[in-house]
C-alpha cells in the first residue's frame, strides 16, 4: 500500500515538473524612455510607454513589460526579447549603441518611436538602418506637422485590425531606408500636402530631393526583417500624446511591439480600450498649464474614431 502511494506521488510530481517545463516563458519587452519635452503632452515618451505597457500586459498574456527611465539601471535590456526606445534627437540610439549592437546581432527586436529615429551622427544612423531598416537623415528627411490620411494597409500581422484613419501629427518623412527597401514592409504610408515639401533648405525643413516627390506617398510606419531574423519597427509620429486616443494609430504600435517580440499578433490586432483625456493626463503626472484648452483637445479626441 505504501509503495503504491509513493509511486503515485512520484508520478504526480513528475507530471508537475513536465507541465512546468512545457509552459513557455513570457516574452520580455523593455521600454526605455528619455525625458519629456515640447510642452504639456509633447514628446511624452514615459507616459506613452506606461500606457502601452498596461495595454500589452492586459491584452497579450504571453509577454511582460518593463519600463525604464534612461537615467536608471538598464541591465534589464540584456535579457529582453524586444526593446522600445523613446528619446529626443535619437539620444538612446547613440548612448546605448555599443550595448545594443550585440543584442541586435542576437536577433532581439527593436522599435524606435518619433524623435528617436533622428540620431544625427553617421555611425548611429548606419546602426539604426541596420537595426530597424530606416532612419531620419538631416538634409534628406523632413519633419512637418500634417494630417496623414491612411487609406489602406498591406497584408501583414502588424496591419491586423487597422481601419482607414486620419491623424494630424508631426509625421517625419522621406526617411533613408535600406537599399531597395529589402526586408521593409510599409505599414503606414500617406501622401503629404504639397506645402510640407516647400520649406527652405535645412536639416528639417526642406531639401531638393523631397521637393522632387510631389504627390508621392511617404512611408512613416514600417516593419523590418533583418537577415539574422531580428525584427524592427520605425514609427515617426507621436509628437502629441493625445493621438493615442486614435484607435488604429494606437493599435499599429501595439501590434508592432508584439510582432518584433516574435509573438503572434491577434487576428483583430492587440485589443485595448480607447484612453480618455483624463487617463492620458493622469499618465503625464504633471501640473496642467493654465493655458491648456481641455475642451479643444476633448473635441479633437471625440472625432478621432468617427
Amino acid at each position: 500500500m505504501k509503495r503504491a502511494v509513493l509511486v503515485t506521488l512520484i508520478g504526480l510530481l513528475c507530471v508537475g515538473i513536465v507541465s512546468a517545463a512545457d509552459v513557455p516563458a513570457k516574452k520580455k519587452i523593455v521600454f526605455i524612455h528619455g525625458p519629456e519635452s515640447h510642452g504639456y503632452g509633447g514628446h511624452a515618451y514615459g507616459p506613452a510607454f506606461r500606457m502601452l505597457a498596461r495595454m500589452l500586459n492586459a491584452g497579450v498574456p504571453d509577454l511582460e513589460c518593463v519600463i525604464l527611465s534612461s537615467d536608471k539601471d538598464l541591465s534589464s535590456i540584456d535579457t529582453a526579447d524586444a526593446i522600445v526606445l523613446g528619446s529626443d534627437g535619437g539620444a538612446l540610439v547613440k548612448s546605448l549603441g555599443d550595448r545594443l549592437e550585440p543584442l541586435m546581432q542576437k536577433g532581439v527586436g527593436l522599435a524606435c518611436i518619433h524623435y528617436t529615429v533622428d540620431p544625427t551622427d553617421k555611425k548611429a544612423i548606419d546602426r539604426l538602418i541596420a537595426w530597424i531598416g530606416g532612419s531620419y537623415v538631416q538634409h534628406w528627411s523632413v519633419n512637418p506637422h500634417w494630417e496623414a490620411d491612411f487609406k489602406s494597409f498591406p497584408d501583414h500581422p502588424v496591419s491586423r485590425g487597422l481601419k482607414p484613419f486620419k491623424c494630424a501629427d508631426e509625421w517625419y518623412y522621406h526617411m533613408k531606408f535600406v537599399d531597395d527597401m529589402k526586408g521593409i514592409t510599409p505599414i503606414l504610408a500617406a501622401v503629404p500636402p504639397e506645402r510640407t515639401r516647400q520649406g527652405k533648405d535645412g536639416p528639417h525643413s526642406g531639401n531638393p530631393e523631397v521637393r522632387k516627390r510631389t504627390g508621392m506617398a511617404e512611408v512613416i510606419g514600417w516593419t523590418y526583417e533583418r537577415s539574422n531574423g531580428g525584427r524592427g519597427w520605425g514609427f515617426t509620429g507621436m509628437h502629441e500624446h493625445w493621438n493615442w486616443a486614435q484607435d488604429s494609430f494606437r493599435k499599429s504600435v501595439l501590434n508592432a511591439i508584439v510582432w518584433i517580440a516574435k509573438l503572434e499578433v491577434p487576428k483583430d490586432g492587440v485589443p485595448s480600450k480607447t484612453p480618455t483625456l483624463e487617463e492620458m493626463q493622469a499618465d503625464l503626472a504633471k501640473p496642467v498649464p493654465e493655458n491648456f484648452n481641455a475642451r479643444a483637445i476633448q473635441d479633437k479626441i471625440s472625432k478621432m474614431n468617427q
